[in-house]
Parts: structure tokens; C-alpha cells; sequence
């Protein structure tokens, strides 16, 4: 089974999938990281980029200078969709590799991947999470995390769902606004929940999906997660 953890800007995600992917006994793939070692100086994305973009965005050493590159990517649409278009097939490929080989042994896999409904991949999973929590709360998160200023994180927050949007389109959600204590209890159940589902619908039995799939998940309004808020 594939399960996908999003949320907003700060909200805990990493934390969540940690926890999920232990509770299951599960790889754990981030996809930001993914996109960061694929902008790595020797790494395909990076020939790619260099390639689109030239120097304009690498620093002397010739590692990509990720603040000018972030910068211009919220200024500039069409920088933007470049870079998405150069790493969304990159990264789909390692998901799609290492989906296939959870498959195949019969194991659980947790991808977390922050604009998941921004990019449109929520059908390519069985199950999505999505960590809720306090906006300001999850404001003063991001700024003791990344020291970002209150203009920045704004910036970065209106480049994504909002978390009321995000939050009814998922499965399950997770309150991570509370104590963390909480939250593992949440994930607890959540874990108990997910090895039922995939005993029942004998998901270890099924075709693998691909991550070009458009096919709605089996598990999309399983009684399974009819209550799905721990708060």
C-alpha cells in the first residue's frame, strides 16, 4: 500500500511520516529531499538544469545558489514550471521504482510529498494523510526551523493550498496541534487502521500502480477512515 503525507508549510509532515513508516516497519521517501539530491552537482537533474538554465542560477563552486533559485522560482511562473518540469519526472521514477519493489515484497511505503495536491498526484496513492495544525502556529514552526520573516513565509503559504482545502481532499487527517504525544497516538491508530485495510482488500494481491495512473485509489471512501480525526 502507498500512503501519502502532505499538509502546509511547517505543519509537521516529516515528523508524521517518521513516525508512520516506523509504526509500519515501512521506507520513508521525502520527496524534497529527493529533489534536493537531484540538483546535487553529478546527478541527472542537475545536468538537466544546467542545461535549461545555464549558470544563471549556479554559485562559484558550481553548486545551484537555492536562495536566488527560489526567489526567482515564486517570482517567476515560468521558471517555475522549467524546474517542475525538469524534477516532477525524476522524482515520479524513483517513487514509481520503489513502489514497485514495496509491492513485490509486500510492504507498506510512505512517501512524503509537500504539494502533493498543487502537482496533482493525490490519485497515484492508496491512502493520503494530510497534517493539520494552527496556521500560527505552523507560521512560528517555520520561522524557528528556516528563520524566515513573516513576509517570506506569507510568500511561501500563498504558493500552496490552504489547509482547510488541502484537509478535505485527504483520507485521514492528523492534528499535529497539539502535544506530540498526541500525535503519536493519532499515528498509532492510523497504522492499526492501514495494516486492516490492506488485510481486507488483499492489497499485496494487486497490480502495482504506476505514477502516470489516473485510476482512483480502491481506497478512496473506505468506511476504514470514517473517523478519521484523532483530536
Amino acid at each position: 500500500m502507498n500512503i501519502a503525507v502532505t499538509g502546509c508549510f511547517g505543519g509537521g509532515k516529516s515528523t508524521v511520516s517518521r513516525l508512520l513508516a516506523s509504526a509500519l516497519d515501512a521506507p520513508c521517501l521525502d520527496t524534497d529531499q529527493i529533489c534536493r539530491r537531484l540538483l546535487q552537482p553529478g546527478e541527472v537533474g542537475y545536468t538537466a538544469f544546467a542545461e535549461r538554465f545555464g549558470g544563471r542560477f549556479l554559485a562559484a563552486d558550481g553548486a545551484i545558489d537555492r536562495l536566488a533559485l527560489r526567489q526567482a522560482v515564486f517570482s517567476d511562473r515560468q521558471i517555475k514550471s522549467a524546474l517542475e518540469g525538469i524534477l516532477h519526472p525524476l522524482v515520479q521514477n524513483e517513487v514509481a521504482a520503489t513502489s514497485l519493489a514495496c509491492r513485490q515484497a509486500g510492504r507498506f511505503l510512505v512517501v512524503e510529498v509537500p504539494l502533493l495536491f498543487e502537482v496533482g498526484w493525490q490519485s497515484e496513492f492508496d491512502v493520503v494523510v494530510v497534517v493539520a495544525g494552527g496556521e500560527s502556529l505552523l507560521a512560528a514552526r517555520v520561522a524557528r526551523r528556516d528563520g524566515l520573516d513573516a513576509a517570506e513565509i506569507r510568500e511561501v503559504a500563498t504558493s500552496q493550498w490552504t489547509m482547510a482545502e488541502k484537509v478535505t481532499r485527504g483520507d485521514v487527517v492528523i492534528d499535529n496541534g497539539g502535544t506530540f504525544a498526541a500525535t503519536v497516538q493519532q499515528v498509532a491508530w492510523l497504522a492499526r487502521k492501514l495494516r486492516l485495510a490492506d488485510k481486507n482488500v488483499g492489497d499485496r494481491q494487486r497490480p502495482a500502480k504506476t505514477l502516470d495512473s489516473r485510476k482512483p485509489s480502491t481506497y478512496k471512501g473506505s468506511n476504514v477512515f470514517s473517523n478519521p480525526c484523532l483530536c
